[in-house]
């Protein structure tokens, strides 16, 4: 019996343990890596759009033709300390109809010089409000700091917020608060990103330079 009891508390200090180690990182869909990402090609547009109810203010969504994952939006992602775990990624979004329902995910583990397989993560059914969706990640992420994550379009769905991480939780509004008061001295300015996405073919043809 005490045996037993030492192996439930020992399993129990375990969970604690994995969990308080679990790697949860949080990043507003407008917050990609401007040098890096394209988010205009062709006639192929990820535009800033403002709704009170996005955190911020602010969201993603795509408009242009559907499956072409031209464009990329671009966010490297902090150190991972551990190997072999099961990553899942989750989107505050809106998918409100058929046509407006999936994206494209890439994850790179060597800074983006390459790529793993595309990722068509479909919403699976609509809605009209910020609800939070996750898919599991079919290239894990690996140890180190070169872990680079890309979308793509697909089709015209929404992002607020994205969140990677791998303790099999579901993200709340509620946390991602919390987070943000926890991380705010390291929270990346937002970006004037409606007047990058203007200039953007100047910056691309070397004619202008954005800060």
């Amino acid at each position: 019996m005490r045996s037993a009891i030492s192996i439930a508390i020992s399993f129990l200090l375990l969970l604690i343990s994995c969990s308080a180690y679990a790697y949860v990182y949080f990043v507003e869909a407008e917050n990609f890596d401007p040098d890096k990402s394209e988010p205009v090609v062709g006639g192929a547009v990820w535009r800033v759009m403002e709704d009170k109810e996005a955190f911020g203010g602010k969201y993603m969504q795509y408009n242009g033709p559907h499956k072409q994952a031209s464009t990329s939006l671009i966010y490297p992602l902090p150190p991972v300390n551990k190997a072999n775990f099961q990553w899942m990624i989750w989107v505050r979004c809106i998918m409100p109809d058929g046509g407006s329902d999936s994206y494209f995910f890439y994850i790179s583990n060597d800074g983006g010089k390459t790529w793993g397989p595309q990722q068509a993560a479909h919403g699976g059914g609509q809605w009209q409000s910020w609800q939070w969706k996750g898919w599991t990640l079919n290239t894990p992420l690996k140890k180190g700091a070169d872990n680079v994550l890309k979308i793509s379009e697909r089709e015209n769905a929404k992002a607020d917020v994205i969140c990677i991480r791998d303790d099999n939780q579901t993200p709340t509004d509620e946390e991602y608060e919390k987070y943000l008061e926890e991380h705010k001295t390291q929270k990346i300015a937002v970006r004037q990103l409606d007047k990058l996405i203007t200039v953007w073919g100047k910056i691309k043809s070397g004619r202008s330079h954005y800060r």
